[in-house]
């Protein structure tokens, strides 16, 4: 590819001549040539004949050049067809400005002979002189620049002018055209693909400004070194937004100017460029250690040349390289890289990253392909016709879609229909989470739901009715506090609460009763005494009466603990945020945390609310910014008012 790159980056120029103009002119001066890739320098005369239009400009107004250059004296030992070509020339200004300023060709397709000279066709572009120019200025060619795209890489190739040089015409500044407009850029070195912001004034108003990274002396300018610009010029000439740099390949460490041109008026401003040096050692991580076919992990790094391929793959227990497993992706702008790696091969013992195919580079990690042995949870098992129920399970193939379906007791005739919804999805270390939602038509029967992901499946109880109770716990010894949670029940309809014999007479424990609320559901708490409990039944009261009834079993030992929640941390200044985690609440009520002061009074801060889960737990933020604060409440609201407190220490 070096040979190839050489034969085709020397920009040798045209034979073909324009017509003279009033501000044209021929020199030919000697040039010495930069050849890429190793391939030496090359010095001889080459004629350049350009003509500038118009004559006479306004102070930062825009020249026309047309551009004819002789054979260059460096040519091609290959023969290439169709070579994309970009051609450059860059000026000296002097009398009324100075600086230098670039004409850049359109990218053409040439066919390029071995050994004879390569001729590029002439070519025009566009330049803005200073807005600060005066009187005449002369134009001195110093540098021709070709870019050339071989194989996917872009080559520059300079040739500069060394001796034998001159004037090729005079364009005059005359007239008016207002303030020249002011770039900002950073003042600290930028890293290659990253976005360059640049701000300035007194551009043309709704223009579209075009961003370039030109040499330290302003020549070489080039807009293919910035990838992208979301650069915009308001009503008023105001410029923002910024520019995103190529990669480090076509952007090396060093000082440059990044020139803006709104097609009127342009600024250039200083730009350092540096790319990132690694801090220490490469260093990867796999997001699990082991998971079975078909999942996808998550392979990171750090401590890496920036804009380098980082290869990720599989090997065997004999160290032998899986290619099928491959992953190719680049280091980012900060040294990192993270690779989506599938695990599609049984015999994966190990994952092994190099970077840009570098042996001093390669770094290994064990990794174990294990069984699908997924599990599945539907929590209180339990779901109306049209409801939502959550799911939880373990061992999953990360980065695969679950889909779940709803089955018949056995686990046969699977029907994904019965399910209108799912927000399920596969977290890096395999957990399951999500809802899935029942569709409204489904009839009243205990199901199997069933889900599938990647090679894994599982299949959990869940019975769907149009009412139900759930009870939590649904075991216990005598004095437990059971949560009893209904729904489906009649708005704003009475329940009684009971619990039952075996041979479904009621107990000796007092009945207790709950009024329904606007959604059909009722959370009530029913205390078990009575050592011949079986059951607990919701009977409505005066409506339907519908009933429900869930098993409890009485067993021995002590009754559980009353509800408790902890602090982290339990003091701290103001503006600290505390994590309040309670246990032993009603499932499905609402918990209140709130500050309070040593009388007890509520403090200024807002208080926080959460609903607490089916298995009583909650856990919530609350941050203190009452200097009066001497201890945190959790209350239970419109349940069973429960209420536990913390103290908190203002430091």
């Amino acid at each position: 590819m070096a040979l190839t790159a050489g034969a085709v980056l020397v920009w040798t120029g045209g034979t073909v001549a324009l017509a003279p103009a009033a501000e044209a002119g021929t020199v030919t001066p000697t040039v010495h040539c930069s050849l890429p890739a190793g391939q030496g320098e090359a010095t001889g005369p080459q004629q350049m004949s350009v003509d500038l239009s118009p004559g006479i400009v306004d102070p930062g107004g825009k020249v026309h050049a047309k551009v004819t250059l002789g054979p260059s004296p460096a040519t091609s030992g290959l023969s290439l067809n169709d070579v994309p070509t970009t051609p450059s020339i860059d000026f000296a200004m002097s009398g009324g400005a100075t600086g230098t300023v670039t004409v850049t060709g359109p990218q053409i397709n040439l066919d390029i002979p071995s050994g004879k000279p390569i001729e590029i066709p002439p070519y025009e572009g566009d330049f803005l002189i200073p807005a600060n120019a005066s009187g005449p200025i002369t134009f001195t060619p110093i540098r021709n620049l070709t870019r050339t795209k071989v194989l996917g890489s872009t080559y520059e190739t300079p040739c500069d002018v060394v001796s034998g040089g001159g004037s090729i015409g005079t364009v005059t500044a005359e007239g008016t055209a207002g303030h020249p407009p002011t770039l900002t850029a950073p003042t600290t070195a930028v890293r290659p693909s990253t976005a360059v912001v640049l701000s300035g004034s007194l551009w043309t108003a709704g223009a579209t400004p075009v961003p370039s990274l030109c040499s330290a002396d302003g020549g070489g300018c080039d807009t293919g070194k910035f990838a992208s610009s979301t650069l915009a010029i308001s009503g008023s000439g105001e410029l923002s937004g910024s520019a995103v740099l190529a990669a480090a390949g076509a952007v090396p460490d060093g000082s440059y100017l990044v020139k803006v041109g709104d097609g009127t008026k342009e600024a250039t401003a200083p730009l350092t460029v540096k790319a990132y040096v690694p801090g220490g050692p490469r260093a990867i991580a796999l997001s699990r250690s082991g998971a079975p076919v078909g999942s996808v992990i998550s392979v990171t790094g750090s401590n890496y040349f920036q804009d380098r391929w980082i290869n990720t793959v599989g090997l065997d227990a004999s160290g032998a390289t899986l290619d099928d497993t491959a992953v190719y992706v680049k280091s980012t702008s900060d040294g990192t890289f993270s690779a989506e790696f599938t695990v599609s091969d049984p015999a994966i013992a190990a994952i092994q990253v190099d970077e840009g195919n570098d042996p001093a580079t390669v770094l290994t990690t064990p990794f174990t392909v294990t069984d699908a042995s997924a599990t599945l949870s539907a929590g209180a098992a339990k779901v109306r016709p049209g409801g939502t129920i959550a799911l939880s399970g373990g061992d999953w193939p990360s980065g695969t879609t679950p889909t779940a379906a709803l089955c018949t007791a056995d686990g046969g005739s699977c029907d994904s229909a019965r399910i209108s919804g799912s927000t399920l999805r596969i977290g890096a270390d395999g957990t399951l989470a999500g809802t899935v939602t029942v569709a409204g038509s489904t009839p009243r029967a205990v199901y199997a739901l069933q889900v599938t992901a990647g090679g894994a499946q599982a299949l959990t109880p869940l019975t769907v009715a149009p009412s139900f109770v759930v009870l939590t716990p649904s075991a216990g010894p005598r004095g437990t506090a059971v949560t009893v949670i209904g729904q489906g029940f009649a708005k704003v309809a009475t329940v009684s609460i009971v619990g039952l014999r075996a041979d479904g007479s009621q107990t000796s424990d007092p009945v207790k009763t709950k009024v329904v609320g606007l959604d059909g559901a009722f959370s009530q708490t029913f205390t078990v005494n009575a050592a011949d409990t079986v059951a607990i039944r919701v009977r409505e009261v005066l409506v339907n009466p519908r009933t429900e009834t869930a098993a409890f079993t009485v067993q021995d030992g002590t009754v559980p603990a009353g509800p408790s929640f902890a602090l982290s941390p339990p003091e701290g200044p103001v503006g600290t945020t505390v994590q309040v985690t309670g246990r032993g609440f009603a499932p499905v009520a609402t918990v209140s945390v709130t500050g309070r002061t040593a009388d007890g009074k509520q403090t200024a801060d807002p208080y926080v609310t959460r609903v607490i889960g089916l298995d009583g737990t909650f856990a919530l933020d609350f941050t203190v910014r009452d200097r009066a604060t001497k201890s945190i409440r959790a209350c239970e609201v419109l349940v069973n008012g429960k209420i536990v407190q913390q103290s908190f220490t203002v430091s």
